[in-house]
């Protein structure tokens, strides 16, 4: 079913409505209650071509396929040493919450030794 674009003269209140091509041409305006909601507008239906990437992940892996070998080899390289700084990270994550849950006792004697057990 197609979308009609609606709107009412008096009130200039605005609306789409899905309905059957031999529907009526006007409505009752659900703000102003007369009956002056006329079709203005038919939206065009929606169309997909498949295969076509319609996100930035399909572009993306699209992208991926059509890379050369030292392409996708400089491409795994940075992914590595991504995934080897986000592991660095969560190491120094966890140091600082240990750190931050000791009691100053623990905090004195880790400052003078270096050593959190």
């Amino acid at each position: 079913m197609p979308t009609y674009d609606f709107e009412c003269e008096p009130c200039a209140y605005y609306t789409e409505i899905f309905q059957n091509i031999n529907d009526p041409d006007t409505h009752a305006c659900p703000v102003c209650e007369q009956k002056s909601l006329k079709k203005v507008f038919i939206s065009p239906p929606l169309g997909f071509v498949r295969g076509e990437a319609s996100t930035i992940g399909h572009m993306a892996e699209r992208n991926t396929e059509k890379m050369g070998r030292y392409e996708l080899e400089d491409r795994r390289a940075k992914d590595k040493k991504g995934k080897e700084l986000n592991a660095k990270q969560k190491e120094k994550r966890t140091q600082h919450q240990k750190i931050q849950s000791m009691t100053p006792e623990q905090k004195v004697k880790y400052i003078r030794t270096g050593k959190t057990s």
